[in-house]
């Protein structure tokens, strides 16, 4: 398997490598959206797809748009009864096979316009607070997990039929989701890491990338800061884009969310991934 690097075809310049510019909060400005990220020195955005009508419409917008590649996947937040892309806990094998067949024909129907596959794996964040609230009872619980892991498998199982590399959401799940890629062969990047320094190591040590946002220029991630200061070591002001993504660290907006310091509390944009890329340097070499 080829690595992360090589499958994005070795890029020297920045680009947001998960962003959400399907999500209707664009649907008015998309152009200008697209055009702020170019003068911001953004050479391309990855639109990441959550459901199976984003995964059309990030298509659509791909094929209307060179600058934008396509991520076609479904997010395990429609496996959480409390999200808001929440689809059901009573699915049938079918659903899984009827899905899996709808996303890899999609993607092979459209792969000059595809440049990886979900995003996809496993939130155990929003699921067990909603037992913890009494939202969900222990069955529901145990049957989304359940869920999550085959969904996230049949991801896992498409980015190795088309040789893709993966956008993972795996929220206060690093570890388990990490377990489940190691059997697998297939690579990608575990986004909006959040988690510590060894599980970090693993991932990287694996093949696997970090995906850096917003998050880390929010002045109470101090703790994100420290972790990737101790995984790269000291720096200089020259590094270049591609520095880090021979090294698995790959930047993005995860917009419209996530927006990074100073301009919290408005909607974010693919255009922001410079300045993540400027006051992540800034962090590390002012330790």
């Amino acid at each position: 398997m080829k690595s992360l690097f090589e499958l994005f075809g070795k890029p020297e310049y920045l680009f947001d490598s998960h962003a959400h510019i399907n999500d209707e909060s664009y649907d008015e400005d998309l152009k200008k959206i697209i055009q702020n990220a170019q003068d911001n020195n953004v050479k391309e955005i990855f639109d990441v797809s959550v459901n199976k009508i984003s995964c059309e419409k990030s298509i659509l917008i791909s094929k209307e748009n060179e600058f934008v590649k396509s991520f076609i996947g479904i997010d395990p937040d429609v496996l959480i009864p409390t999200s808001e892309l929440f689809e059901g806990l009573h699915f049938k094998i079918d659903w899984f096979n009827i899905t899996r067949f709808k996303l890899s024909k999609l993607i092979e129907n459209n792969i000059e316009n595809v440049i990886g596959v979900g995003e996809t794996g496993i939130d155990l964040y929003w699921i067990e607070k909603a037992l913890a609230d009494g939202q969900i009872n222990e069955f529901e619980y145990n049957e989304s997990i359940r869920l999550q892991r085959e969904l996230f498998e049949l991801h896992l199982d498409i980015a190795k039929e088309f040789v893709l590399p993966l956008t993972i959401h795996s929220r206060n799940a690093e570890d388990l989701c990490l377990e489940i890629v190691k059997s697998k062969d297939a690579v990608g990047i575990f986004h909006s890491y959040g988690g510590d320094y060894e599980i970090a190591k693993r991932i990287l040590d694996n093949g696997w990338g970090l995906g850096v946002n917003g998050i880390v220029t929010f002045k109470n991630a101090e703790d994100v800061r420290k972790m990737y200061r101790k995984i790269l070591g000291k720096i200089s002001y020259d590094v270049s884009p591609s520095d880090f993504y021979e090294k698995g660290i790959f930047f993005e907006t995860d917009s419209p969310f996530l927006t990074p310091h100073p301009k919290r509390g408005t909607r974010n944009e693919p255009a922001n991934v410079s300045s993540i890329f400027e006051q992540f340097i800034a962090s590390l070499i002012n330790d």
